[in-house]
């Protein structure tokens, strides 16, 4: 008996980089695993400097200013991710596997044409 394969699903809406965003599409933020760990160290990092900004009781323009000059540095010092290749074509923290606050090597991987196959050009065939 032949090996029946799936057709491929590059032209599927749900389709990036070889990984499957139905799910997260179906409820957005629901997996808090497929998160970009780098963005979610860089919110954990703001939340703390926030905390301590508040308890200075710094009005908005210093805190404004000095998280400004702390991003910097974390921007340049802080990369937690084995995975991270960086790109320009992407917003911070310009890495290739970033997609929206995900990580795409973190979704599961698209099996091909399934049911929940959806065309981006709406054709069917």
């Amino acid at each position: 008996m032949s090996d029946v394969r799936r057709l491929p699903a590059g032209n599927c809406w749900y389709h990036r980089c070889g990984r499957c965003l139905y799910e997260e599409r179906l409820n957005p933020g629901y997996r808090q695993s497929w998160r970009c760990v780098v963005l979610e160290d860089w919110e954990r990092l703001f939340d703390d400097f926030l905390v301590r900004a508040e308890a200075f009781s710094l009005d908005q323009q210093a805190a404004g200013e000095m998280w400004a000059r702390r991003f910097e540095r974390i921007v340049r010092d802080r990369f937690d991710c084995t995975h991270y290749e960086h790109t320009v074509d992407v917003e911070l923290p310009g890495c290739v596997y970033q997609y929206d606050n995900l990580c795409l090597l973190r979704l599961p991987r698209c099996q091909g044409r399934c049911r929940h196959y959806k065309p981006v050009d709406g054709n069917t065939e």
